[in-house]
């Protein structure tokens, strides 16, 4: 296993938000299809 596999099961498994404010698994947003995340950086 190379160090990009290692970093994407440790971000994996990062709880999240979705759309309806429940709680997922990160990995879970690309378990089934490829995904691009955006992380936006809230000032204020």
């Amino acid at each position: 296993m190379n160090t990009d596999d290692k970093l994407l099961q440790r971000l994996g498994r990062q709880t999240v938000l979705d759309e309806n404010e429940n709680s997922v698994s990160l990995s879970s947003l690309w378990k089934e299809q490829k995904t691009v995340l955006v992380f936006v950086r809230h000032f204020g």
